[in-house]
C-alpha cells in the first residue's frame, strides 16, 4: 500500500514528538536493569524507550547474524563497543541486529569493505538493522573521530548494503555517509537533529556520494544544516516515500544521473527539493532527473547553512522556495503539489547567479608569454571545469502538470535580493516559476560583455595553444562545445499546465526582445509573465521527457514500474 501524504505527515509528527522526550537515555551508560524499567526516568524526565534485546544468532544459509548487546547487558558502552567490533570484523553476508532503545555511541562507526579483517576481497552484502526508526536510536552527540567532527556511520568500498529500522541522532558531522559503494538500501531510517534551525547541527542526514544503485525509501530526516537526503555524484537512484522536515535542503540530487524522486514530502525546510550541478571538477555532472508526485509544502525556514566551498552551495538557497534547479540539464518536474512558499515555488537558474565569474573572459596572454600561464585555472576562473565538461547553464527542463499554490508573499534571500527589489520597484511580485534566463541568452547571443560561446571557445583555443608547455592536460578540449552555443530543439526550459500562476524569466530568452544598458549589458525585464518557457506548437521547442530510473541491488531491480507497480505514474496495466 502506498503511504499517503497525510499518513506520512502523521508519522513525521509522531517521530518529532517522540524525539523531544527521548533525551533521558542519551547521556552516561545505563545498565540493563535501569533500561528495562521503561516508562519515565532519567535526567530528561520524559518518556524513554524501553531497552529490549530480541536477537538470536543464526548461521543458516552460510551467513551470520551478529547480535549487538545481550539480554544481560544493554549498556551504552557495550552497544558502542559491540558495533565497532562487528563492523571491523564483518564478513560478506553478515546481518548486524541492534536492540531496541536509545544508546549513546562514543565514536564514529566506520566500515570499509576493502579493509575488514585485512581481506584481499571486498566484504559485501552487509545488513544493519534495528527494531524501528523510532525504537532503535543511536545518539552520537558525544562521538569523536580522531579530533575531527564525527559522522554517525561512514561506510565505503562495498556492495549491496542494507540499513533499515533505526535512527541516527545528533551526529556531529553527517548522520549516515556512504561512499564508493554500489548497491545501497536505506529503508525506514531516521536522521535527526533535535534542535531546530541550528548551523551547529550536522551537515547531511542520508548522504550517499560517488555511489551507484541507490534506494532511499520510507525514511525521515530532520534538522540537517545542509541536506536531509543528499545523493551526490552518483548514478541510478530512487528516492521515494520519505519525509524531509526542517533541513536547509529537504532533498537534494547533485551532480548525479538517472534519478527518480517521487512520493516524498518536503515540509518546513529552507528549500524543498534541489537539483544542483556544481563545478566539482571530477567529470561527474548531472542529467536525467525526474521529480514527480511529491508534496512540497511550506518550505519557508531560515537558511542556517554554513558557507559552502562552492559559490552555489545550499547557503544560497532563498528561504521560501519549493524546488530549485541550478546549472543542471535534463530535468522533468511534474505532478507535484508545490504549495505555501513565500518567495517562489520553482526557481531555475544558471550558475551565473551564484558566481558571475563563469562569464569571465579567458586570459589571452598566450604565445610568447605562454610559459607564464602555468595552470589551466589561470586561463579563466572556471576554465578547468569547462574543460572537465561542466556547463553553468540550465538546459532541457520541463515543468508540467503541477499543482502550484503560492503562500503568503514575503520574499527573502541574499542571493536574489536585487531580483526581489527589481520586481518590487516594477510593481510586480517575484513569479511563481522564476527563471533567470541569463544562461540561455548568453548561450545564444555573443553579447558585448562576452557570450558563453565566445568564452568557451576562448578557453578551448587557449588550452590548445598551451600544448607543448608541459601541462598535464595537453590536448584537452571542452567536451560538447556545442552545448555552449545555440540550443538544440530539446535544450529549452518549458513550463505548462501548472495552474493559474505567474511565470517569467528575468532576462528575455528571445534575443530579439533584449535591451542593453550603456555598458552593453543586457537589461532585465521584470514582468509577471512572459513567453520565455513556452514550448511546443510552432515554437520549435520540444519539451524534455526524462527516462525512468531504477536501482539494481543484489540482483533486485527497484523503481517505478519495477517493484513499485501501484504508485501514481507507476501503475502497470
Amino acid at each position: 500500500m502506498k503511504t499517503t501524504p497525510d499518513m506520512k505527515l502523521g508519522l513525521a509528527t509522531a517521530i518529532a514528538v517522540a524525539s523531544l522526550g527521548l533525551t533521558a537515555c542519551g547521556g552516561s551508560d545505563n545498565d540493563s536493569n535501569d533500561s528495562a524499567a521503561g516508562g519515565n526516568g532519567g535526567s530528561g524526565g520524559g518518556d524513554v524507550i524501553t531497552k529490549v534485546f530480541d536477537c538470536t544468532e543464526d548461521s543458516t544459509a552460510g551467513s551470520r547474524v551478529i547480535c549487538i548487546g545481550s539480554a544481560d547487558d544493554l549498556s551504552d558502552s557495550t552497544i558502542s563497543g559491540d558495533l565497532v567490533t562487528a563492523l571491523s570484523t564483518a564478513q560478506t553476508g553478515d546481518t548486524i541486529v541492534l536492540p531496541e532503545g536509545r544508546f549513546a555511541i562514543a565514536t564514529e562507526l566506520t566500515f570499509d569493505g576493502n579493509g575488514s579483517l585485512g581481506q584481499d576481497t571486498m566484504v559485501e552484502g552487509l545488513t544493519i538493522k534495528g527494531a524501528g526508526m523510532d525504537k532503535t536510536i543511536l545518539d552520537f552527540d558525544a562521538a569523536t573521530s580522531g579530533g575531527a567532527k564525527a559522522d554517525g556511520f561512514f561506510i565505503s568500498n562495498t556492495k549491496d548494503i542494507v540499513m533499515e529500522d533505526l535512527g541516527v541522532y545528533e551526529a556531529p558531522n553527517n548522520a549516515i555517509k556512504l561512499k564508493d559503494t554500489n548497491g545501497i538500501v536505506l529503508r525506514r531510517v531516521a536522521t535527526v537533529w533535535e534542535t531546530d534551525y541550528q548551523s551547529t547541527n550536522g551537515a547531511y542526514g542520508l548522504y550517499p556520494v560517488e555511489t551507484q544503485n541507490v534506494l532511499i525509501e520510507d525514511c525521515f530526516v530532520k534538522g540537517s544544516a545542509d541536506a536531509g537526503v543528499y545523493v551526490g555524484q552518483s548514478d541510478n537512484i530512487v528516492v521515494r516515500n520519505n519525509i524531509a522536515e526542517k533541513n536547509v535542503a529537504g532533498i537534494e540530487i547533485e551532480n548525479s544521473t538517472n534519478a527518480d524522486v517521487y512520493g516524498n514530502t518536503a515540509i518546513g525546510n529552507t528549500g524543498g527539493i534541489l537539483i544542483f550541478d556544481l563545478p566539482i571538477g571530477n567529470g561527474l555532472y548531472g542529467s536525467g532527473v525526474r521529480i514527480f508526485d511529491n508534496v512540497v509544502k511550506d518550505n519557508n525556514a531560515p537558511n542556517f547553512a554554513n558557507v559552502s566551498d562552492f559559490a552555489g552551495g545550499v547557503h544560497i538557497v532563498p528561504p521560501g522556495t519549493g524546488v530549485i534547479v541550478l546549472s543542471t540539464s535534463d530535468v522533468e518536474i511534474f505532478d507535484n503539489e508545490i504549495t505555501g512558499h513565500s518567495t517562489t515555488s520553482i526557481a531555475l537558474t544558471s550558475y551565473v547567479l551564484a558566481d558571475d565569474k563563469v562569464l569571465e573572459a579567458p586570459n589571452d596572454d598566450v604565445g610568447a608569454g605562454a610559459e607564464q600561464v602555468n595552470t589551466y585555472g589561470k586561463i579563466a576562473t572556471y576554465a578547468p571545469e569547462f574543460l572537465d565538461g561542466w556547463s553553468p547553464l540550465v538546459r532541457s527542463i520541463n515543468i508540467h502538470d503541477n499543482t502550484i499554490v503560492p503562500g503568503t508573499y514575503n520574499p527573502k534571500g541574499a542571493l536574489i535580493k536585487d531580483i526581489i527589489l527589481g520586481y518590487t520597484v516594477a510593481g510586480n511580485k517575484v513569479p511563481d516559476i522564476l527563471y533567470d534566463g541569463l544562461g540561455e541568452v548568453m548561450a545564444q547571443t555573443p553579447l558585448t560583455l562576452g557570450g558563453l560561446p565566445d568564452i568557451a571557445k576562448g578557453v578551448d583555443d587557449l588550452a590548445q595553444a598551451l600544448d607543448g608547455y608541459g601541462f598535464e592536460s595537453d590536448g584537452a578540449r571542452i567536451p560538447s562545445l556545442a552545448e555552449f552555443g545555440a540550443y538544440a530543439a530539446t535544450d529549452y526550459v518549458c513550463a505548462s499546465n501548472n495552474g493559474e500562476i505567474n511565470q517569467s524569466s528575468v532576462f528575455p530568452t528571445n534575443p530579439m526582445n533584449l535591451t542593453f544598458d550603456g555598458d552593453g549589458a543586457p537589461e532585465p525585464q521584470l514582468v509577471q509573465n512572459n513567453d520565455s518557457m513556452t514550448c511546443g506548437g510552432d515554437t520549435g521547442k520540444v519539451p524534455y521527457v526524462g527516462p525512468v530510473s531504477t536501482a539494481t541491488i543484489a540482483g533486485v531491480v527497484y523503481g517505478c514500474g519495477e517493484d513499485d507497480t501501484t504508485s501514481k505514474h507507476c501503475t502497470v496495466e
